[in-house]
């Protein structure tokens, strides 16, 4: 306890951190992030709010009046990733105009905290601000209620939810009901429905055995009595068996 009390002054840290790395006393990630604190520290780079430990740094950084300056110093350690550093730009744009973020930390702890229903708002508001959301999606977003066809959240996971066959109907039932589809897209939609049908009534016996076993027979049934919805990939599966055959 003695030693964890000492250690726990910035100013020891490269006493510390020789003691810790001779010893083994430390992980390798937390032995690197200390590694960043030290050069940091070495370039003349000021530790955000002056704060002289982990805990007490940790602290201060999870009041997000603080983002600015933990960013700056995150940005000066080489603690943010250059993938994400783009991101926390943003986030610092939108604060210096006025922007409140939400009171969470990290992808992960933010994901949980805007996924409740009763933070939709408040996360949809900055990530507008920031950037994250053009006003298009954001809108489209506040139509859904933040959630999608079969309760997906976001782009990536309801892209994949709506590009699985099975899941053609609902995805185009939920976009009609949420005012998601211009009449035109709906039109060529239903279109496109009836065009698969009739090809797949046509189709002769290969072509339906190829089909059959690249999309599934239950598929295929809906397909043909015009209750499937028909995806891109249904399309590109079609035209390659009447092209093999």
């Amino acid at each position: 306890e003695s030693c964890e009390t000492y250690c726990n002054d910035v100013s020891r840290i490269d006493e510390c951190l020789a003691f810790a790395e001779q010893n083994g006393m430390m992980p390798p990630e937390e032995l690197e992030e200390a590694r960043k604190v030290q050069a940091a520290l070495k370039q003349g780079v000021k530790l955000p709010g002056g704060c002289r430990s982990k805990n007490d740094c940790d602290n201060y950084c999870n009041n997000p009046s603080h983002i600015e300056e933990c960013i700056t110093f995150a940005e000066a350690a080489g603690f943010i990733p250059p993938d994400e550093l783009n991101e926390a730009k943003q986030v610092l744009e939108a604060v210096r105009r006025g922007a409140k973020p939400p009171p969470c930390r990290g992808k992960q702890a933010c994901d949980a905290y805007c996924g409740e229903e009763n933070h939709f708002e408040e996360c949809m508001a900055f990530a507008e601000a920031a950037g994250f959301m053009s006003a298009e999606e954001a809108q489209m977003a506040r139509k859904t209620g933040g959630k999608g066809p079969g309760g997906c959240r976001g782009k990536e996971e309801c892209e994949s939810f709506c590009n699985n066959p099975a899941n053609g109907e609902t995805c185009f039932n939920f976009a009609k009901e949420h005012g998601l589809l211009s009449e035109e897209d709906e039109r060529r939609m239903q279109e496109g429905r009836q065009q698969m049908q009739e090809a797949m009534n046509q189709a002769p016996p290969e072509v339906m055995n190829c089909l059959n076993n690249t999309l599934g027979a239950e598929t295929i049934e809906k397909l043909k009595s015009g209750t499937g919805m028909p995806s891109q990939s249904m399309g590109d599966n079609m035209r390659t068996c009447f092209e093999k055959f």
